[in-house]
């Protein structure tokens, strides 16, 4: 059966990156004598991860159905949510073990006193600049220049003070422009390429797959790509995270978590086709669209400063962060 091959593939695919069954570490010492270690069953424990419904979740929802979770002792469930503030809350309350998120999401909790840390990488911008996932549509006849005409006008973002407004924020400022004068207005991603053919904005950071679905649709146009601006060079964009109170009193099962996330995306990176179908069976998106979208990184950068760093500076200097990110505190490797 196509699982079964499936999964095969996957697990043989996945071999040269991480070494698979891993066992539960034992409270005694160690047998020197040589013991039947054959003979041990390894436990799985659960691991609830609060995610947010969109493409970035692929690699992980592959891993967890091909069964790279299980084989390496962790029994996943994925539980959707709306944001990173719903998450965190779940998170706190011992809900869930990690959570998906923007980078700046997670700068800004941190700086508003929830102890978090990152512990992988989720997601990377394009290699290419140009290739933008998260561009600033408008209507085809749009007056609509550049960025800096939005000065006045109406942007739709999913979450205020978030990353997409970030995102809008940066192509703005980068053109000349003042973000303080965007009028930005919450709205559900679903409902944004609705509202700009009625016109009841003027704008919306695309995400996927409506960027697509609005250019080939509704002739949508690209006022400006935002990834041209924040970096020379791709960056992190999207992290799982954990409360730090947590990881530092289960090392270990974190540990084995992110070895496992690590290589979910390594696996996503060498199998673009069958990641996009995966993306298509946990969004609920026709797989012939899932096949055109644009997509972001995975698996290419590792959880570094460097790489961190570009959203973190925007994040302070457009006024989303009081101070500077203290990476040597956030950053927790195994």
């Amino acid at each position: 059966m196509k699982a079964l091959r499936t999964r095969a593939s996957f697990l043989i695919g996945i071999g040269a990156v991480l070494t698979l069954g891993l066992t539960a570490c034992g409270g005694g010492g160690t047998d020197t004598a040589g013991g039947d270690a054959g003979g041990d069953t390894q436990e799985i424990q659960p691991l609830v991860a609060g995610v947010i419904p969109v493409t970035d979740i692929g690699p992980v929802y592959m891993a967890q159905q091909n069964g790279l979770f299980e084989e390496n002792g962790l029994d996943l469930t994925l539980q959707p949510a709306g944001s990173s503030t719903e998450i965190i809350q779940a998170m706190q309350s011992g809900q869930v073990q990690i959570g998906y998120g923007g980078s700046t999401g997670v700068f800004q909790a941190v700086e508003n006193g929830v102890d978090l840390v990152i512990i992988a990488a989720a997601s990377a911008t394009p290699d290419d600049p140009e290739n933008g996932i998260n561009d600033l549509l408008v209507v085809a006849d749009s007056d609509l220049k550049s960025a800096k005409d939005l000065e006045g006008r109406k942007v739709a973002v999913n979450a205020p003070g978030g990353y997409t407004q970030l995102l809008a924020d940066i192509a703005v400022k980068a053109d000349g422009g003042d973000p303080k004068k965007v009028q930005y207005v919450q709205m559900g991603v679903p409902d944004q390429p609705a509202a700009l053919v009625s016109g009841a904005i003027d704008s919306f950071v695309a995400g996927e797959p409506f960027g697509t679905l609005g250019r080939e649709e509704n002739g949508f146009r690209t006022l400006a790509n935002p990834f041209e601006y924040l970096s020379d060079h791709a960056v992190v964009a999207g992290v799982w995270y954990a409360l730090r109170s947590e990881v530092e009193k289960r090392p270990e099962y974190f540990a084995q978590v992110v070895d496992t996330i690590n290589a979910a995306n390594a696996y996503a990176l060498e199998n673009d086709e069958e990641l996009r179908e995966n993306i298509a069976e946990f969004t609920k998106i026709d797989p012939a669209l899932a096949a055109r979208i644009r997509l972001g990184s995975y698996g290419k950068l590792p959880l570094t400063v460097e790489n961190l760093q570009p959203i973190a500076d925007w994040s302070l200097e457009l006024g989303y962060l009081k101070e500077p990110v203290d990476f040597d505190t956030l950053i927790w490797e195994p």
